[in-house]
């Protein structure tokens, strides 16, 4: 299970909860040290789909 949002306290719950997350960081901007990182910081939806795939790559 992976939670994928743009809003750092999204991704900061889920990853608290236990979940895998991804953070689409689509403003450039650099992520809130307050709130527990990203497991994957990625651009876009299509850039997301491509770490995704070399995860799933034996």
């Amino acid at each position: 299970m992976m939670l994928v949002a743009v809003h750092p306290w999204d991704i900061h719950g889920a990853a608290r909860a236990g979940l895998a997350t991804a953070w689409i960081n689509r403003a450039g901007g650099a992520y809130p040290t307050h709130f527990t990182g990203p497991d994957h910081t990625v651009e876009s939806l299509g850039d997301l789909a491509v770490v995704l795939a070399r995860m799933s790559m034996p």
